[in-house]
């Protein structure tokens, strides 16, 4: 299921200092190269559980949806694999490219 394979560390295509991790319903992610991680609970559904993307007319889909509602964010999971996890960020529609982190 989505929710197993996106369980541990992953590693930003595009940026190599960009770290994304899952730990259970925890999200934490750092980048420049620091030892600071933001850290906050995430849900994922079958829609965009946080205020901003709420009234978006999306077509629900199970567990394919990443909302964080402390900051108000939500990514749509476009790919996630043993290897690859790509994210389509609901704000601005770009997409973000991770390796699972050795």
């Amino acid at each position: 299921t989505s929710a197993n394979l996106l369980q541990g560390k992953w590693q930003s295509t595009d940026d190599k200092t960009n770290f994304l991790v899952f730990e259970g319903t925890l999200r934490k992610e750092t980048a420049g190269g620091t030892d600071k991680w933001d850290e906050e609970p995430f849900v994922l559904s079958d829609h965009c559980e946080n205020d901003l993307n709420l009234k978006d007319e999306i077509k629900p889909e199970k567990d394919r949806y990443i909302s964080c509602k402390q900051s108000d964010l939500c990514w749509y999971i476009l790919k996630v694999d043993k290897e690859t996890l790509s994210l389509s960020y609901m704000g601005r529609g770009n997409t973000l490219n991770y390796q699972r982190a050795k």
